[in-house]
Formats: structure tokens, sequence, C-alpha cells
């Protein structure tokens, strides 16, 4: 499910906390209760609860939530690096690789 771009932020921060609270829970994800992760952040339960009720949060809570529950990975590609080639040019970029060359040709003597 994508985050639809008419919702408004406090919209989009309680998606983002369901989809980490159903992560927490659930025994492919995280499999961990809310105390347990709160002491694996070192945040505090009641602020961990308040997020997954309200989606408000800190940008240090989040990473600290995301480290525990071993998605800290997943924020690295969420901004894109401006000097990183876009898709379209890696794209150009490997088909001019691929352009075959035509032999030289042979000087033939008469």
């Amino acid at each position: 499910m994508k985050i639809a771009a008419q919702l408004t932020d406090r919209e989009i921060g309680a998606v983002l906390a369901k989809r980490l609270q159903r992560w927490r829970i659930d025994p492919k994800g995280a499999a961990i209760s809310a105390s347990e992760l709160a002491k694996r952040s070192g945040m505090g339960l009641t602020p961990l609860r308040r997020f997954e009720k309200t989606g408000g949060i800190t940008l240090r809570n989040l990473i600290a939530l995301m480290r525990a529950m071993g998605l800290l990975e997943r924020l690295e590609g969420l901004i894109p690096d401006p000097a990183t080639p876009s898709p379209m040019e890696i794209l150009e970029s490997e088909q001019g690789k691929h352009m075959r060359q035509r032999a030289p040709r042979r000087k033939t003597t008469r």
C-alpha cells in the first residue's frame, strides 16, 4: 500500500505508525511486545504507545525504533543522494556499453 500524496502529514504519520505497529507485532516481523521495544530502543513506553496511536514521534525516536526492530537500513533509501545517477541515466549508460563496434576493414592488395 502506497501513501497517497493527498493525505495530510498527520494522516501519513498515522499510517506509518500502524505499519510499524503491525511489524512489531507480526511473527514474520519483529515479533516483540511494546514494552520490549521500548526497552530495546531506549524510548519510554508512553511515547511509544502515543506514537502507535497518533503517529506523532520525533525523528530520533523513529530512528531508535527502527534500529531496535532491525529496519534501520530501510532509512538509507528514503532520501536519494543527488550525486547518484537516476535509473534512466543508468539504463542509458548500460545501453551505450553494449553497442557493437564494427571491425576495421582490411586493406586488400591487388
